[in-house]
């Protein structure tokens, strides 16, 4: 069985079903603790801004997440702005069921769009730098820095260490003098980078 949520701080939007909705409506967030155990599955509609980044509720949301994941639970999350605009679109009642429904449809039509959240660890390396650009990798605990990631995992951890962090490089308009990176992402990043600005590869 797969539990879909709406999750807000007060009240979360629920569906439940295997290929199809069996049941759905809308719980107090801090009764949930009796429905989560009995599903295999649970998957978090994670809200963005429009422009596509992350927003102070995606960081509830991740927080949310990372409490499932360490309860032993496996976590999905989609994409939800569409669900949340069709809400109003459509004027619904009860707009945190009806998300709730849309994010279970969404991702039983196509379970590829929903990320799997994982715990992540802290990069364990020296950085003796300032001005740093995190691309695509964790956080080096307790130095701070810019980052861009479309990894939830990895952003939540930029968000627990209070490092601004973008997901949309679109809207990434600063230039770095240090950008730390996976050797796949080296090309990517090089765009990022001030004049004689360096890449360090982790």
């Amino acid at each position: 069985m797969i539990l879909a949520l709406d999750y807000g701080e007060k009240k979360t939007g629920y569906a439940i079903g295997n290929e199809f909705i069996a049941k759905s409506g809308t719980i107090k967030t801090s009764e949930l603790k009796n429905l989560l155990f009995q599903f295999k599955k649970i998957v978090l509609g994670l809200p963005l801004s429009m422009s596509g980044n992350y927003s102070t509720q995606s960081y509830k949301v991740l927080k949310f997440a990372f409490k499932l994941k360490k309860m032993g639970l496996n976590v999905f999350l989609i994409d939800e702005r569409l669900t949340t605009k069709m809400a109003e679109v459509f004027q619904a009642n009860d707009d945190d069921a009806f998300s709730a429904r849309q994010i279970f449809i969404d991702y039983i039509e196509n379970p590829s769009i929903a990320q799997e959240f994982y715990l992540e660890d802290y990069l364990e390396t020296d950085l003796d730098y300032d001005d740093i650009f995190y691309f695509e990798v964790p956080p080096v605990k307790g130095k701070k820095g810019i980052a861009l990631s479309k990894n939830f995992s990895i952003a939540y951890l930029h968000m627990k260490e209070r490092n601004f962090i973008y997901r949309n490089e679109d809207t990434v308009h600063e230039r770095f003098s240090i950008a730390v990176t996976r050797k796949s992402f080296k090309e990517s990043v090089e765009k990022f980078l001030k004049n004689n600005g360096r890449i360090i590869v982790v």
